[in-house]
């Protein structure tokens, strides 16, 4: 609670004063040395005035303080930011062109569905909550004319394929086990990580360059 203080005056002399509605005649009865300070700077304008401006600069450097600490937070999330997206985009841009590599070196066959395999994946197995997957096994003639069986490590929840179904094998030339179905789906995952990960980099590249450019201008 704020202690009142105030001051009685008689033709521009002070006969009484007041602490929180307790009346003294003069300022020695008041025991407080703290109330008396107060008392006198009341009666001493340039006094107050220089206690009013020590408490100003006082508030400024204060003040000051805590900008320069929070700017130097700011600085510290803007450069984890920054860092994140550096990162990502170079995940990108690494497995960007490890697919085009790939895409460079495939070949294609005509090949067959010669099984498909059946596992259990176990979501839950305390529950038993499982999804079953289904993974083609193909066979097909590769450019150094031995033919090759290979079980795609792409599987689906779904099967896709039956056993004698035909399809166009795309394989490695270098390294022909490593294989793939031409499809639309098998496309697609390869530019999923890169795709993911230049999003990430972009937003947070760009929430880097709008804080920068806007709200620290703003606060400058």
């Amino acid at each position: 609670m704020v202690k009142k203080y105030s001051i009685n005056w008689a033709d521009d002399i002070p006969v009484s004063f007041e602490v929180d509605g307790v009346k003294y005649n003069s300022l020695d009865e008041i025991y407080k040395p703290a109330d008396r300070r107060k008392l006198e700077a009341m009666l001493d304008p340039s006094e107050f005035d220089d206690s009013a401006n020590e408490f100003e600069k006082d508030f400024d450097k204060q003040f000051d303080v805590m900008k320069a600490e929070s700017k130097t937070f700011e600085n510290l999330i803007l450069g984890i930011f920054l860092g994140v997206a550096v990162i990502m985009l170079l995940v990108a841009g690494i497995s960007s062109y490890g697919n085009i590599r790939k895409l460079s070196r495939e070949d294609s066959a005509d090949g067959v569905v010669v099984d498909v395999i059946k596992r259990r994946e176990y979501i839950n197995e305390q529950d038993r909550v499982y999804d079953d997957y289904y993974f083609p096994v193909i066979q097909f003639t590769a450019s150094d004319g031995k033919s090759r069986q290979v079980e795609l490590s792409e599987g689906s929840s779904s099967q896709i394929y039956e056993r004698g179904t035909k399809v166009t094998v795309l394989y490695d030339s270098e390294h022909p086990l490593n294989a793939r179905i031409k499809s639309t789906g098998s496309s697609m995952l390869m530019w999923v990580l890169p795709g993911i990960t230049s999003i990430l980099g972009i937003v947070f590249g760009g929430a880097v360059l709008v804080v920068r450019n806007f709200l620290f201008a703003e606060s400058t």
